[in-house]
């Protein structure tokens, strides 16, 4: 049986498929030293790493030249091959038994011959090309080549989701402003000069930044400046009412058996941040059952972190300009994701109770038409916090307290609005009784904390709600369904809030 030589059609197929493997290798290179030339790396390894990606980058280049001196050598056999099989000759007639290529086994062992030679060298530079630079990853890089390769790939998902972030952020800033536009269309009221501000001016403005500075690094970076990201909720805890013991860390819940025992639910939503099960920030939810079914209190605390970058704590300060521009914060929606999973059925009472940021949290929550379709919202009680302009339903019963020299209530500036070069003064656009308590004892008309203080507002409120307006929404029917005196008809809960990018 005769054997037949080369397969010219199958040669000049290998010959492309080097080729194309040589640009690959070539391409590579080209692609990834300007990124990693340019990464964000910064430490002794990102240095070590880009110090170490100039060898391999040589490696990759050199085993680029091998596979096309391979596919060069290649296309010489065949073109030899195509000479021999049309009768030219070469080093000798087509057809003797010395060096031409006939159908015998020793005229295909010529032709190998002739094949290992012409490719023989470049074969040895691919192989040793290759096997120089695995050995290089796997030896002198190790486990920073794996980090670093890791790395890239993360950087170029990041990349990806940094963009589409930024373009979300601009949008949703046009949304809001478009919102406030459409708001003063349909109801006659124009925005606010703290609306416009904060949500017009400042958070749109922050997104600009945000995708200005993600493009320009083709999604590299992204600042995630004034960033509210989406909310995350955790499963409610329980934890202890009244004089029961703490439960891994938590305090008690008060029995709400006042005003200002509801008020200290919100004290204790304060402690919760950072223990287990509220890494970042909390609310508690308690429920008071008097016999003919559960009503719910709501307890929301303020800021407590300050920063201009989206971190995972929502009740920060990109949460209050977010919450001051009229929107639903990201803190508001992760409230509403508690309170879902926290199983609040539809039509039971609900009393929203905020301190600061809370209560302006509180205050928009009441005010979006969606989350009432949700949720009975029947009470709100705000301490510290600024909500004159928000748009409140009358048929929520709600109570706004404030110190006479705690400057936060007033940062909505009266819900002021801008009219040429002044400000025009506008009625409150809710029907919220305002309180103004008598100053914290040792609190200066200049002490800004102390006037502010959470557990100030709660000793105020606790030596004037006998009498006046405090009384008056202590006894109304809508309140006297979240107070009680008996521990036994209460139950209490904590539930970590968050945001994630």
């Amino acid at each position: 049986m005769s054997v037949h030589g080369m397969d010219l059609e199958q040669g000049e197929l290998l010959a492309k498929e080097l080729s194309r493997a040589s640009r690959r290798f070539a391409q590579l290179s080209g692609q990834l030293t300007p990124v990693i030339t340019a990464s964000p790396w910064r430490g002794p390894d990102g240095e070590q790493f880009r110090s170490d990606w100039k060898t391999h980058s040589r490696m990759l280049l050199a085993t680029s030249e091998a596979l096309r001196a391979a596919s060069n050598a290649m296309r010489e056999n065949v073109r030899q091959q195509q000479d021999a099989s049309s009768g030219r000759t070469g080093d000798g007639q087509a057809g003797t038994s010395q060096s031409g290529i006939s159908q015998s086994g020793s005229t295909a062992t010529t032709l190998l011959d002739n094949l290992i030679t012409g490719a023989g060298g470049a074969a040895e530079d691919l192989w040793d090309g290759t096997g120089e630079f695995i050995d290089t990853v796997g030896e002198t890089v190790g486990g920073t080549i794996s980090d670093g390769l890791g790395w890239l790939g993360g950087q170029a998902s990041g990349a990806t989701s940094n963009l589409a972030d930024a373009g979300t952020d601009v949008l949703g800033g046009l949304r809001d402003v478009g919102g406030l536009g459409w708001d003063f269309l349909s109801t006659g009221e124009p925005p606010s000069v703290t609306e416009l501000v904060s949500g017009g001016t400042v958070l749109l403005a922050a997104g600009g930044v945000n995708a200005s500075a993600a493009l320009s690094t083709a999604g590299l970076v992204h600042p995630h400046l004034l960033d509210d990201g989406s909310p995350v909720a955790g499963d409610p805890h329980t934890v202890g009412v009244g004089s029961d013991p703490a439960q891994n860390g938590h305090r008690s819940t008060p029995v709400p058996s006042s005003l200002a025992q509801i008020m200290g639910g919100v004290t204790a939503a304060y402690d919760d941040g950072g223990k287990s099960g509220t890494p970042d920030a909390a609310i508690r939810i308690t429920a008071v059952d008097k016999g003919s079914g559960p009503a719910y209190i709501v307890t929301i605390p303020g800021t407590s972190e300050w920063n201009v970058r989206s971190g995972s704590n929502p009740m920060d300060t990109v949460g209050n300009l977010s919450s001051a521009s009229g929107n639903l914060s990201t803190a508001s929606e992760a409230v509403q994701l508690a309170m879902q999973q926290a199983g609040i059925p539809g039509d039971a009472p609900v009393m929203l109770v905020g301190h600061s940021q809370g209560g302006m949290t509180a205050a928009n929550l009441a005010a979006n038409a969606e989350f009432r379709g949700h949720f009975n919202v029947t009470n709100v009680m705000t301490y510290g916090s600024p909500i004159d302009s928000t748009p409140i339903p009358g048929g929520v019963n709600t109570l706004a307290l404030q110190h006479p020299f705690d400057v936060v209530p007033r940062l909505d500036l009266g819900n002021s609005k801008p009219g040429g070069p002044g400000l025009v003064g506008w009625e409150s656009s809710n029907g919220a009784t305002v309180v103004t308590l008598p100053s914290p004892a040792g609190a200066g008309m200049s002490d800004v904390a102390g006037n502010h203080d959470y557990n100030a507002y709660v000793a105020s409120v606790e030596a004037n709600e006998s009498s006046g307006d405090l009384a008056a929404y202590r006894n109304h029917p809508s309140t006297q369904a979240f107070i009680t005196e008996d521990p036994r008809q209460v139950t209490s809960t904590t539930s970590g809030i968050g945001r994630k990018e």
